[in-house]
C-alpha cells in the first residue's frame, strides 16, 4: 500500500496546486477548464461512494463553481487517506459496485485507487492543454515535480 499512499499524496498535491493556480491567476476560469476540474472531483467522490458501498450522490459530469470544487477535493482527499489507512493490510479487497450505466463490477481496492489517481492525471493534462490553447500558462503538476518539492 506504500505506492497507493504515495499516489494519494501526489494526487492531493497536484489537485491543490491546480486549484490554487486557477484561483490565484485567473479572474474567471474558462468554462472548459471548470468542466474538467468538476469532473475530476466528481469522479473522486463517486469512487469513494462505491468503495463505501453507497449510491453516488452526484453525476460524473455535474459542473460546479471553484469553491465547491475546492471543498469537494478536500473532502475526497481526507476520505481517500482514511480508506487507504483502513485498508492498509487488505489492498486486494474486492469492491462490488454498479457503474453509471447500471453494469455491476468487482474490482480490487488497489486497482480502483490506481484508476482514480491516473484518471485525475489524465484530466489535469487536458486542463493544461486547454489553458495553453487559450493563451494561458498552466501549472506543472508532473509527478516528478511533486517528488522534488
Amino acid at each position: 500500500m506504500e505506492i497507493t499512499n504515495k499516489l494519494w499524496m501526489y494526487n492531493n498535491w497536484a489537485n491543490r496546486e491546480l486549484i490554487g493556480h486557477l484561483e490565484d491567476t485567473l479572474l474567471k476560469v474558462p468554462v472548459p477548464t471548470m468542466h474538467l476540474l468538476s469532473h475530476i472531483v466528481n469522479t473522486q467522490l463517486i469512487w469513494l461512494d462505491r468503495i463505501r458501498g453507497i449510491q453516488p450522490r452526484i453525476g460524473v459530469w455535474d459542473d460546479h463553481a471553484m469553491d465547491i470544487c475546492k471543498s469537494m477535493h478536500q473532502q475526497a482527499s481526507v476520505a481517500f487517506q482514511q480508506e487507504i489507512v483502513k485498508r492498509a493490510h487488505q489492498p486486494h479487497d474486492i469492491i462490488r459496485y454498479t457503474n453509471t450505466k447500471g453494469i455491476q463490477f468487482e474490482t480490487t481496492f488497489q486497482d480502483i485507487m490506481l484508476h482514480v489517481f491516473n484518471h485525475a492525471t489524465y484530466h489535469r493534462a487536458q486542463i493544461a492543454q486547454n489553458l495553453r490553447q487559450m493563451g494561458l500558462e498552466p501549472i506543472n503538476t508532473d509527478y516528478i515535480t511533486f517528488v522534488r518539492s
